[in-house]
This record gives structure tokens, C-alpha cells and sequence, in this order.
């Protein structure tokens, strides 16, 4: 009778211990483990702020690219014992996670691996979407002289590169003569303090998705297209 007492009391105390355990990061409602797909700087500071804000190892997954050897998403994974793994990426390592998080990837994510992620893919863009829509965003808004710009948190769909749902904008004005490194690295910051931001509003965030408007969205013209490729 003892013994089982002693039983029943260890079981009653593991339950609670595992019910205080953390996980991933924690939002309004949950906490959920992400698997970050970037390549580059400006990937980089939003990689720091999710590892930042995780809370156990294996929470917080990277996926890149391995051709580039000066790959620093990579050097940053390796540094910090992150789960480092190469693209392509298969379907079945994206299900342990929860959510994904893409920035500066270069990359159309294929539909099995947004479809792995019970909360889908979600991106850091580096413009007022519909705005200056597609690659190079910060050069395009330059070139045109605009003198405002921004980042967007929106859903990544099948398929097509920029065109989902946004959860989130923030405004950033573009000072005369700025070069592009300068507002390279302020856009990146922002974007990942704003992509914090909506994952730790969620479930919230995720339910003030606007469409993006079409009217608004801005082509380069042909000239200065051709001048940056």
C-alpha cells in the first residue's frame, strides 16, 4: 500500500514537472518552435532575436544554403549548436516544427514543405507590400527616388513570391543621399524586431491578415531596370 502511494505521489509530481517545462517561444496563447530558412545579413538579425526569445535547444531550427562558404546564417547556427539543416529540406523535418519563418532566402519555398507547418511559412519583406513586390526591394525604392519605405510580416503562398496576406507593416523614411548598406541594415532590424513582434502576438496577429491591394502595387520603369539587371 505504501509503495503505491509512493507510485502515485512520483506520477502526480512528474505530471507537474513536465507541465512547467518551456518550449519554443511563448506567445499569448502557446509557445511554438520555428525553423528559420535566410542566407544573408540581412537574414541575420531576425535568426538573432528568434534565438534570442527561444527557450530550448531543438526549438529553433535553421535551414541554408551550404554553397556559399561565407555563409553567415550558417557560421551563426554552427556557433550556437542551433539544428543546422541543408537546402532543399524535406517535408517530414519541417513537421516538427510549428511555424516558418523566411527572410532574404532566395528560394520559392515548394508547396509540401508550406503545407508541413500547422501555422504556415510566414516572410520579412523589405517593402510596403504591394510595393516594390519581388527581388531587391531596397534598390528599387531608391532608384526611385521614393522617401518612405518599410518592412512587411505576410504569409508566403504556393507558388508565387510576395503576394500573401499581410500581418503586420512598420514605416521607415529614407533620409536624402542614403546609401544603400545604411538602409540595408536599418530595414533588417526593423523587420526583426516587427516579426517578434507578430509571433508573440499570436494568435492574435494571425487574425488581422489584410489582402494586399494591387492597385498599389509599383514597377520600376524599364530604363531603371535595366541599369540594376
Amino acid at each position: 500500500m505504501m509503495f503505491l502511494e509512493i507510485l502515485n505521489n512520483f506520477y502526480k509530481y512528474k505530471r507537474k514537472f513536465l507541465s512547467f517545462r518551456n518550449y519554443g517561444i511563448k506567445t499569448n496563447s502557446a509557445e511554438i518552435k520555428l525553423l528559420f530558412f535566410g542566407t544573408d545579413n540581412f537574414s541575420l538579425p531576425t535568426l538573432k532575436i528568434l534565438h534570442k526569445n527561444c527557450r530550448g535547444h531543438g526549438d529553433l531550427g535553421v535551414v541554408t544554403s551550404f554553397k556559399n562558404p561565407a555563409n553567415c546564417v550558417k557560421e551563426y547556427a554552427q556557433q550556437h549548436n542551433l539544428l543546422l539543416y541543408k537546402w532543399p529540406v524535406s517535408p517530414g523535418d519541417c513537421r516538427l516544427y510549428d511555424i516558418g519563418v523566411v527572410v532574404s532566402f532566395g528560394h520559392l519555398i515548394p508547396t509540401s514543405v508550406i503545407q508541413a507547418f500547422p501555422l504556415g511559412v510566414i516572410n520579412v519583406h523589405a517593402s510596403l507590400l504591394p510595393r516594390w513586390r519581388g527581388a531587391a526591394p531596397i534598390i528599387h525604392a531608391i532608384m526611385n527616388g521614393d522617401t518612405e519605405t518599410g518592412v512587411s510580416i505576410m504569409r508566403i503562398e504556393p507558388k508565387r513570391f510576395d503576394v500573401g496576406g499581410v500581418f503586420a507593416q512598420c514605416s521607415v523614411p529614407i533620409k536624402p543621399y542614403v546609401l544603400m548598406p545604411e538602409l540595408h541594415t536599418q530595414l533588417a532590424e526593423e523587420g526583426a524586431k516587427l516579426l517578434m513582434k507578430v509571433i508573440k502576438t499570436y494568435p492574435q496577429s494571425f487574425e488581422k491578415v489584410e489582402v494586399q491591394n494591387e492597385d498599389k502595387l509599383q514597377k520600376l520603369p524599364s530604363d531603371l531596370r535595366k541599369q540594376i539587371g
